[in-house]
């Protein structure tokens, strides 16, 4: 369970957010993933609540917003989102693709008092 990793990884970035914004208590933390990341969302959102327990973000929102696959065509020059796990240049039928989003984890916003 890879989401378990990922919410502990951003925990000491969230702590900080709340430490350098003097945040009493964080109740809300928005969370970009990249699709190519497979999570689960619920499995995201069940580790979150388990690790926040005891910390400065307990019972806090998780708000995740999945960041679609967006590649660009070295033969074409065309930049498209997949849909499915096809790496096939809808314009072309070209191969040479540079992934430019999918892969990321960001912590877009985190709300508090």
């Amino acid at each position: 369970m890879h989401e378990l990793k990922i919410i502990q990884d951003i925990f000491p970035m969230l702590e900080k957010v709340a430490k350098d914004n003097h945040l009493k208590s964080i109740n809300k933390v928005t969370l970009g993933v990249g699709k190519l990341r497979q999570v689960q969302t619920d499995f995201l959102q069940f580790a979150f609540a388990t690790v926040a327990k005891d910390t400065i973000a307990k019972g806090a929102e998780l708000i995740i917003k999945i960041i679609p696959i967006t590649v660009f065509c070295d033969s074409c020059k065309k930049q498209f989102n997949l849909e499915e796990h096809v790496y096939v240049c809808p314009k072309c039928g070209g191969v040479r693709l540079e992934i430019l989003t999918g892969k990321e984890i960001i912590i877009e916003s985190v709300d508090g008092f």
